[in-house]
């Protein structure tokens, strides 16, 4: 399958092997249902949209990529770390994720998923285009939540380095708390929707090896009650964790008090549904179109009171290279 094909197509979802478990599959044309194979819940969004449409296993010819040029408008952010750690000062938070947008200009959908590919197809690598709009391309190495029967996995990550430093990573306490406050946050997020005794931590700290960063990540697990489904959970683990802070409410305030502009797609939810097994990203390392051959794409990082700006603005600059670098 030729990439540059689905520029043509009005509404379209191209999902890669993390939601499948195998391989690509493209979804077209999408129509809109209460329960369909496509789930989207974009970050300011109050509930997640369903679509369906005719499901055909793909093998998508990807061309070389080439590193895109984008804009950092990092304006605001090193007052914005310090806002929130006066915050947390006070006791209103305990950590909160600060995002930036980068301008992607002259670009085609194929190409940006093509540069984002260039290293190696990302474990949860998408191209959407909704019916009536947004369309997206995400290189999101972050599982959200996966149901597989009555089994729920979330995964959530906190924790950057450039590549090669893991061995750094793994002695930093500012990093190590980040990660724990989010885990803790996430297994109270489970704690309703699941039978009692069953959230266990199997694995609190382990580390991804990117291309471009090393990520920290750890596994929280549970059994379902019998009466909860996708829905259930998404309205509990939905905007992440990881990409808001603790406690959730706050930080959400502080967010929206602080940030430019609302974070649309960026960090939302895609998700996969087929038989009895489910399976969201989270919607980080993505650009959403904004215009002809425009298109905006988010990073950030999680403030602690450990932070420091200037550290924290060199972490944002080391995610840019999933798309730039």
């Amino acid at each position: 399958m030729n990439l540059s094909a689905l520029e043509s197509l009005r509404s379209f979802a191209l999902l890669g092997p993390g939601f499948t478990g195998d391989g690509f599959v493209l979804v077209t044309p999408l129509s809109e249902t209460r329960v369909g194979r496509v789930w989207f819940q974009g970050f300011d969004d109050e509930r997640p949209r369903a679509f369906s449409g005719a499901v055909e296993r793909v093998s998508p010819a990807i061309p070389p990529g080439a590193p895109l040029d984008v804009t950092l408008d990092d304006s605001g952010f090193l007052d914005g770390v310090g806002a929130i750690r006066e915050a947390i000062a006070k006791g209103d938070v305990y950590q909160v994720n600060l995002t930036v947008r980068t301008r992607v200009q002259a670009a085609s959908g194929a190409q940006v998923f093509s540069a984002l590919c260039r290293r190696g197809v990302p474990r949860f690598a998408a191209w959407v285009r909704l019916p009536d709009g947004p369309e997206f391309v995400s290189a999101s190495p972050e599982l959200l939540v996966e149901l597989d029967g009555r089994s729920i996995h979330v995964e959530p990550m906190k924790g950057t380095a450039p590549p090669g430093q893991r061995a750094w990573l793994e002695t930093s306490e500012k990093d190590r708390a980040e990660l724990a406050m989010i885990t803790d946050l996430l297994r109270d997020d489970l704690q309703p929707l699941c039978v009692p005794g069953s959230v266990t931590v199997p694995s609190p700290r382990r580390f991804l090896e990117l291309p471009y960063a090393v990520q920290a990540v750890s596994d929280v697990k549970a059994e379902l009650r019998a009466e909860v489904g996708l829905r259930e959970v998404l309205a509990r683990v939905q905007p992440g964790g990881s990409v808001t802070g603790a406690p959730r409410p706050a930080a959400l305030r502080l967010i929206r008090a602080l940030e430019k502009t609302p974070r649309g797609v960026y960090c939302g939810t895609l998700g996969w549904t087929e038989g009895r097994r489910a399976v969201c990203s989270l919607l980080i390392r993505t650009a959403e179109r904004v215009g002809p051959g425009e298109w905006q794409y988010g990073v950030g990082g999680g403030i602690t009171w450990d932070s420091s700006p200037e550290a924290e603005l060199a972490e944002v600059k080391v995610k840019l290279g999933a798309l730039a670098g």
